[in-house]
């Protein structure tokens, strides 16, 4: 009888816990997919206020444009006046420009965004030690003069884009450029050295840095298609995918040695 109670009770024991753990398996799972939604519409907010790719810009347009038929269509089969209707519709065309113009602005900044990811992504790439598989199977990265030379202009570089320098340490970052493009003397190089040497004298002067953001930006430009020449730094001969004209450069190689000649980049 003791038994049979036992068995009973052991029964019921195990059919709670199998219920209890039945309930926290469901409960775990209405959890997860009750996440996953609030996940998908987070994403589906954040690529609308912050789109980045083709697609997400094609949703905002398909979006603008299906609010614009439904609108339309609210004014012309409503019961208003055939001069409210085209006062209405000429006011949906000023809200639907200015929504465009939203997202071109939108646009440009995300072709900013992703070109400046881009840049930093190859000169990641660039300056990235070599790997080389050993013989006991073991694999080694090692930098070469080519990737060490790729980092130190990508650390010019992004030098060349810090914002709230001082006076002093943007004339360091300019002075260490200036250098860096002298060892080779052709039309980039000169232009990057006069644009430095113009910078330089607006900073002296104490300009507002405001009116030299354009100046900036050629020079960071410029010197960006100095570290993309495979003459100037040879691992950028790697990432280059069609072969640069360089008939219109003049190269005067520090050693004194007779120039060659090759073309510019644009």
């Amino acid at each position: 009888m003791r038994m049979r109670g036992w068995l009973a009770r052991r029964r019921a024991n195990e059919l709670k816990r199998q219920n209890i753990e039945r309930e926290s398996f469901l409960k775990e799972e209405e959890e997860a997919r009750a996440e996953e939604e609030s996940a998908k519409r987070r994403y589906e907010i954040e690529r609308r206020m912050h789109p980045r790719t083709a697609a997400d810009f094609e949703i905002l347009y398909n979006e603008l444009e299906a609010w614009r038929l439904q609108e339309t269509n609210k004014i012309k089969n409503s019961e208003l006046d055939a001069e409210t209707q085209h006062e209405a519709l000429r006011q949906l065309l000023s809200k639907e420009t200015k929504l465009l113009q939203t997202i071109d602005r939108l646009k440009s900044a995300a072709n900013s965004e992703n070109k400046a990811l881009r840049i930093a992504k190859t000169l990641k790439d660039m300056s990235a030690p070599k790997k080389w598989d050993l013989s006991n199977g073991r694999m080694v990265q090692v930098h070469t003069p080519f990737t060490t030379r790729s980092k130190e202009l990508a650390q010019l570089y992004n030098g060349l884009n810090l914002p709230n320098l001082t006076v002093d340490e943007r004339l360091d970052v300019l002075l260490h450029v200036k250098w860096t493009v002298k060892e080779f003397d052709c039309n980039l190089t000169r232009e990057i050295v006069e644009l430095i040497d113009r910078e330089a004298d607006l900073l002296n002067r104490g300009r507002s840095p405001t009116i030299m953001d354009g100046l900036r930006r050629r020079i960071s430009s410029l010197f960006l298609a100095f570290i993309e020449t495979p003459e100037f730094n040879p691992e950028a001969g790697r990432f280059q995918i069609v072969p640069l004209d360089f008939d219109g450069y003049q190269q005067v190689p520090m050693d004194g040695q007779i120039p060659r000649s090759f073309g510019a980049a644009s």
